[in-house]
């Protein structure tokens, strides 16, 4: 009887334990009702709408339209000539070390994640700008009709033609401006050639005696950085005077005047932009705002008074440096309101200088034109419009710690910015004659 119980409360077991070793064989992790995750087979759509911009010598920039995919687009592959190149994670790419003269071609691939690959786009082809020679060139006549026709091709605003230069390129310009004023001319033009800049001699014949410029200026044919247009003087009659105009486009008929003033004195220098203030769509770090460009905002890269990574600024850096008895007189422009004076000048401060040019300035233009009124920004101190204290050129001339983001607090009296209304200054050579006569007499 005892065998029986026994095998029977074994069975019992045996049948409990069966029951457990299928249940848990029903509820694991492992089993094959455990949802399956499909694998990702599907590509994405072939990359379309390949440009290119802002093409240079040695540089160019690809964008193109983002493809599809029905998980996501994890990269893009680009492809030179047929063979991979570089891969970009965004739908656009910086071409650089490319040889000048030559043509290239390029496509794009996508892939997402799981290693879908699209169709390869369209092909598009790059010609580099061609290599100038590093040749001085040579011209004459009259200094003012010539630049006036480099001012009249200028682009607009919103055209994007303008390009930051590099740090690099920066340095460079540097000793290429350091050598024209050194009158190092062979040097100057080898180095200016990489930049697609050319250096000519220009013979004014209709100035007495004649007198010889030397112009620097991007080359006509393939204008790719619009980094502005530098004039100095063999033998300059008003040494010190330095003119600029830094808003040709924008601020109207400042660089006619700028031009017509400096080429009647004989300055040492003439620094000119080479491209609207709102060329750029891309803003500048350097502090300020405006609303030359639409709704007040940042600085453009373009607006060579507010941008401190620009050959313009390092051109004034250059000059200030190498000769300390230069005064820079910058030329603007504004519309005049109801209240407004004809001309507003500062000398980027409020402070007043040991030689006050404005001062001077001013009273040479009212012997030229006694219907003038004026503003001075450290004479009227209660003025507060227009003054120039976020200009860049004015800061680094009056020894700010940081150009770009620092207003000056004491001045060096070498900066003069000069606002003026137009009917009585800027409409025409009878207003250039007035302003280009009180540059005489005080230079």
């Amino acid at each position: 009887m005892r065998t029986m119980e026994f095998i029977r409360k074994f069975d019992q077991v045996k049948g409990i334990v069966m029951v457990l070793l299928l249940l848990a064989s029903c509820s694991s992790g492992g089993g094959n009702d455990a949802p399956l995750i499909d694998e990702d087979t599907q590509a994405p759509t072939k990359p379309s709408g390949l440009i290119v911009e802002n093409v240079t010598q040695t540089t160019a920039e690809l964008r193109w339209d983002a493809s599809t995919d029905n998980i996501g687009v994890k990269n893009y592959s680009i492809y030179q000539n047929g063979s991979y190149l570089a891969s970009s994670g965004q739908t656009f790419y910086a071409l650089d070390n490319l040889e000048p003269g030559n043509v290239y071609t390029y496509q794009v691939m996508a892939a997402d994640a799981a290693g879908n690959e699209s169709g390869l786009s369209q092909i598009l082809e790059v010609a580099t700008v061609g290599a100038i020679a590093a040749e001085l060139q040579f011209a004459s006549g009259n200094i003012d009709s010539y630049l006036n026709n480099l001012i009249d091709m200028v682009p607009g605003s919103g055209e994007n033609g303008y390009r930051p230069p590099s740090v690099p390129e920066l340095e460079q310009w540097n000793s290429v401006i350091d050598a024209l004023l050194g009158q190092n001319i062979s040097e100057a033009v080898s180095k200016a050639v990489d930049f697609n800049y050319q250096i000519t001699e220009f013979t004014d014949t209709g100035l007495s005696p004649n007198q010889v410029f030397y112009v620097l200026a991007e080359y006509d044919a393939n204008k790719s950085n619009y980094w502005g247009i530098y004039v100095f003087s063999k033998t300059p009659e008003k040494e010190n005077l330095v003119v600029m105009a830094p808003h040709i486009k924008y601020d109207t008929n400042t660089g006619y005047q700028a031009a017509y003033s400096f080429r009647n004195n004989v300055g040492k220098a003439l620094l000119l932009s080479s491209a609207h203030r709102c060329n750029s769509g891309d803003t500048s770090e350097c502090s300020g705002t405006t609303s030359a460009c639409g709704s007040s905002g940042a600085y453009r890269i373009s607006d060579l008074a507010h941008n401190t990574i620009s050959a313009f600024q390092k051109t004034t850096e250059a000059i200030t440096t190498s000769l300390p008895n230069t005064v820079f007189v910058q030329l603007h422009g504004f519309g005049k309101g109801e209240g407004d004076p004809d001309v507003i000048m500062s000398n980027g401060t409020d402070q007043t200088p040991e030689t006050d040019y404005a001062a001077l300035i001013r009273d040479a233009l009212l012997e030229k034109d006694a219907s003038l009124t004026f503003k001075i920004a450290h004479i009227d101190t209660d003025w507060t419009r227009l003054r120039g204290f976020t200009n860049t050129q004015g800061r680094f001339i009056n020894s700010s710690p940081n150009p770009c983001s620092v207003s000056a607090t004491e001045t060096s009296g070498r900066f003069i910015h000069i606002e003026q209304a137009k009917p009585k200054l800027r409409e025409d050579t009878s207003g250039w004659d007035k302003m280009s006569n009180a540059l005489g007499s005080v230079f």
